[in-house]
């Protein structure tokens, strides 16, 4: 069940001395933070944000800070566990040193950017739609699909939080295209992107095509990720709900 302890902490120092743990994840993926691979306990709130710090040490004592762009992702990765946990301020520190040397377009700095915005979508909107517009000239000249893509789904997801569907349903449909193209159809970001699309179609009325949408989710979560993957579960609980207000 659930860790609120550290006993897990000497895991991670064991797992960090092997470098393609750190690296493998890239950036803003946060599953190899949310449980020990070694006994699967779960890591949750500050045991989480000490284990990536934990990561974080051994690989910068071990590798005398010599950047690449694995690493980069990597600390990517850690930013993203401290912001998950609130901790904001450490979260930018990290990034900061880890784009020392890059410019200030580059994609790896232009994610950081859309990390932050993420990081108060459900508790300001409006300030992450500040990130997002101020970002949005940079934006404009990045080539890097994934970047692109990623941020085209957070406005998605900051337009709903906003109250704004309409808008929210045309970068959510960009953002599903993009996916597709660059992570593939049927990756948990690709599909977790269209139960976001499917919600907007809800909220803007149009129930049988949201409702359409989400059975076939449903039938791909159970094949991909399988019936007892969260996702599975949240999906399968809005149709329950679909069904409810219909009978």
């Amino acid at each position: 069940g659930p860790s609120a302890g550290f006993a897990h902490v000497d895991c991670l120092a064991e797992m960090a001395k092997r470098e393609a743990w750190f690296t493998v994840g890239g950036r803003g993926e946060l599953n190899r933070w949310t449980s020990c691979a070694t006994c699967h306990q779960l890591f949750t709130g500050a045991l989480q944000t000490e284990m990536a710090r934990r990561c974080w040490r051994h690989s910068r004592d071990a590798q005398d800070c010599v950047w690449d762009d694995d690493k980069r992702r990597g600390i990517g990765a850690v930013a993203a566990v401290l912001r998950h946990n609130d901790e904001n301020d450490a979260a930018d520190r990290l990034n900061a040193e880890a784009h020392r040397g890059l410019g200030r377009d580059n994609p790896e700095v232009l994610y950081s950017e859309i990390d932050r915005a993420a990081s108060v979508v459900e508790t300001d909107p409006n300030a992450a739609l500040d990130i997002l517009t101020r970002l949005w000239p940079r934006m404009a000249q990045c080539t890097d699909g994934n970047t692109r893509s990623s941020y085209i789904d957070m406005m998605a997801c900051v337009l709903g939080a906003l109250g704004r569907p309409r808008e929210a349903l045309i970068f959510s449909a960009q953002s599903i295209e993009l996916g597709t193209a660059h992570l593939g159809p049927e990756s948990a970001i690709t599909l977790g992107r269209i139960s976001n699309h499917a919600q907007f179609l809800l909220l803007v009325g149009r129930v049988d095509e949201g409702r359409s949408m989400l059975a076939e989710l449903l039938a791909t979560q159970t094949r991909v990720l399988g019936a007892d993957h969260d996702d599975t579960h949240n999906t399968k609980r809005h149709l329950d709900r679909l069904s409810a207000l219909s009978a």
